[in-house]
């Protein structure tokens, strides 16, 4: 889940984008006086029912938010400057231009992001500019299921999602906020975390419901961007209405794979660049999306085809079809629950270490249900259900797992603490430290950790302390049957270069070759790693590399920061 230097420009554009913009002008207050903004917790999670014009909105979240969202602007803000700071021109550039971009959004976008951006800003008092710059990503993914008709029970439509998105240690607490516009907008809600501008998921009060998964292509922004995800929460009906939001505009702001529903039981998926998109309609009555593209057309673009994401995508599509036609919200709970494709917590699946924001949406019902548990066990956690609209009859709570207050889960919470502690101290340079926590948990009789991911973590820090032959100890303990991809393809690499380093150039050139025999078997893999290590190979092929070859090494332990 982690992407290279590379894509990390795309995202901090996406996420930026995605979260602020700068104007100067301030909505007028409406005549009526909104119901008072209120602010409910409900184990981590809160909730927030915001009222009046989206600059007032935007006020109140910075205000009933309080102290969450201004570690949330100081953490990230931090990151954005240390970024700036050791970055190419391309960052420096996209740092100048953001300021430009945001001044002129206010003269044609019209979901009113601008101006609830605004209202965050000057909440916390903080500078409006400043505030664009607060939030940049670590790592990122999505897990949805979209079902109808003959796979779920009633023949309704149900979206279960899980947001993939590393925490900040507890920064980015799960938010539901309910929109009461007074525009003339629709109502709606939508999940996420603090000072988001736009929905990771949502429904409105017509019952229509969307669920936002990343794309990541070259073309990181179109100018002039539209938020068609918010546009489509405060317009749209149906998902022929919300798909033609996103279709009726030149430039769409933000790539994105967009899962829709309705309550009349309609579900598509939109696969989108900011100036191309392609629908996608599954052959039956159900799919299953995480962060690669699925259409013909949406495929040349796509520049995150990684392992993790079509692992996730198939755990997904495994968990579902073990349902098909008993389908409701409760079962989709369960779906999103299931690690039944992993060996240990830290593998690539749908109730990965990752998620945020565990959902269920019921668009006939106008319901969303969302977890009251942190990361790293968010799914498991009770889910409370929030409902959008006049006359609605709110549904009950979806029950906990009942594995969440178990020994074998506290256990669990112990240990990712521990590996997560390892993941900051490694990416700080702190090896010593990081080496430690890494040999401790190896040394455990139930390590619950992926083995042959503890034996390249292990392999890593003694790498980086100069150990090669320490780190091809462990590099030879790698199970490359039981490996996930990544961690068999960069062992390889790994004891190739080693042996390089070593002079024992025959071992070098067998293990490029298996290298690349292994790369080969998947060619669908084209991510920035995937396509790193095989450069890698063909230069290991030509001739001996240099240890400075490989180039900074990848934190393979799917373990959120």
């Amino acid at each position: 889940m982690r992407c290279g230097v590379s894509r990390l420009v795309a995202r901090c554009v996406l996420v930026a984008l995605a979260l602020y913009a700068t104007s100067v002008a301030v909505p007028a207050r409406a005549e009526s006086t909104p119901p008072t903004p209120r602010r409910e917790d409900h184990g981590d999670l809160i909730v927030l029912y915001l009222y009046g014009s989206y600059y007032e909105m935007g006020r109140q979240q910075a205000e009933l938010l309080g102290p969450v969202a201004r570690r949330m602007y100081e953490y990230h803000r931090a990151k954005y400057a240390r970024m700036v700071a050791s970055g190419d021109w391309q960052v420096r550039l996209m740092d100048i231009g953001l300021a430009t971009f945001s001044w002129a959004g206010r003269f044609y976008e019209e979901s009113g992001f601008f101006d609830e951006m605004n209202g965050i800003a000057d909440g916390l008092g903080v500078p409006r500019r400043d505030l664009l710059r607060a939030v940049v990503a670590t790592s990122f993914g999505s897990t949805v299921f979209a079902a109808t008709r003959s796979a779920t029970a009633d023949g309704g439509a149900i979206i279960g999602r899980n947001v993939d998105w590393a925490d900040g240690d507890g920064t980015m607490r799960p938010v539901v906020m309910h929109f009461h516009p007074t525009n003339g907008d629709l109502a709606y809600i939508m999940a996420g975390w603090p000072l988001i501008g736009a929905p990771a998921i949502g429904i409105n009060e017509a019952g229509f419901a969307l669920s936002f998964n990343f794309f990541i292509v070259s073309e990181t922004l179109g100018i002039p961007p539209q938020m068609r995800d918010r546009r489509a929460l405060q317009t749209a009906h149906t998902v022929a209405e919300g798909l033609r939001v996103f279709t009726s505009v030149r430039k769409r702001g933000m790539p994105t794979f967009m899962v829709m529903a309705d309550a009349g039981g309609d579900i598509a998926m939109i696969e989108c660049t900011p100036s191309a998109y392609a629908i996608f309609r599954p052959d039956g009555d159900w799919f299953a999306q995480a962060n690669h593209a699925r259409t013909a057309a949406m495929i040349p673009f796509d520049h995150y085809r990684s392992p993790d994401s079509f692992r996730r995508r198939a755990a997904m599509e495994d968990a579902v079809r073990r349902h098909l036609g008993a389908i409701t919200p409760p079962v989709a709970a369960q779906i999103i629950r299931d690690r039944t494709n992993s060996i240990a917590v830290n593998d690539a699946t749908v109730a990965n270490l990752f998620v945020l924001n565990a959902a269920v949406i019921q668009p006939a019902t106008k319901t969303l249900w969302h977890s009251t548990t942190m990361q790293p066990e968010a799914p498991f956690g009770e889910m409370l259900p929030f409902s959008v609209g006049a006359d609605v009859s709110t549904p009950p709570p979806l029950a906990a797992d009942p594995r969440l207050a178990t020994p074998e889960m506290e256990r669990e919470h112990a240990v990712v603490a521990l590996a997560r502690r390892a993941v900051r101290a490694f990416d700080a340079g702190d090896f010593a430290t990081a080496g430690g926590i890494w040999d401790a948990l190896a040394a455990r009789a139930q390590p619950i950790l992926h083995p042959d991911r503890l034996a390249w973590a292990r392999a890593a820090v003694r790498w980086k302390g100069g150990d090669l032959d320490g780190a091809d100890r462990l590099l030879a303990e790698v199970d490359l049957e039981r490996a996930p991809f990544e961690i068999a393809a960069c062992t390889q690499v790994g004891r190739a270069v080693i042996a390089d380093q070593r002079g024992r150039r025959e071992d070098a050139v067998a293990h490029y070759r298996h290298a690349r025999d292994y790369l080969g078997t998947h060619p669908e893999y084209t991510d920035d790693q995937t396509e790193h290590l095989r450069t890698i190979v063909a230069r290991g092929l030509e001739a001996p590399l240099a240890i400075d070859a490989v180039g900074p090494l990848p934190d393979l332990q799917y373990v959120p920061e």
